[in-house]
């Protein structure tokens, strides 16, 4: 890339930030789990969205290392959980991630982090990848709404 291709896309982005519709202090929840779940896992996540069977919530749990944490899950066993945490900037993601030949019951929980600003710059620059993030967004449900549908889907 050259100087001017870069200061180019650098001017675009600076532009595309100021008309943004979210930025690091405004995303949903939701947004900020798609976000997430797209950077983590994306093939998984679109699968569950169009299936219809991804949702998010808040872990209320006490005494747990995810309690406060939101999540996007499909509900499925403890890999099937996103767990994401907002410190300004900063995003704290927790899943569990089998190593090798470990068991689900045997993997612990994996932590990493990333920030706001690099999400927002890897996938929701343009229109078409705002549409397509505040679309998925839109399409996760309630994780109060898992026994329903699961009751519905029989």
């Amino acid at each position: 890339m050259t100087a001017q291709q870069s200061f180019s896309s650098n001017k675009a982005q600076e532009q595309s930030s100021s008309t943004s519709t979210a930025s690091e202090s405004n995303l949903s929840p939701q947004q900020l789990g798609t976000l997430v779940a797209l950077y983590q896992n994306p093939d998984w996540f679109k699968s569950g969205v169009s299936d219809g069977f991804m949702y998010y919530g808040t872990e209320d749990g006490s005494g747990k290392e995810v309690a406060g944490y939101n999540f996007v899950t499909e509900n499925g066993d403890p890999t099937s959980f996103i767990y994401f945490k907002q410190n300004g900037d900063d995003v704290t993601i927790k899943q569990v991630i089998p190593k090798g030949d470990e068991s689900v019951a045997e993997a612990s929980l994996h932590t990493k982090h990333i920030t706001v600003s690099r999400l927002l710059s890897d996938y929701y620059v343009n229109q078409s990848q705002k549409d397509e993030v505040n679309g998925y967004a839109d399409q996760l449900k309630p994780e109060s709404q898992y026994q329903s549908d699961m009751e519905n889907k029989n």
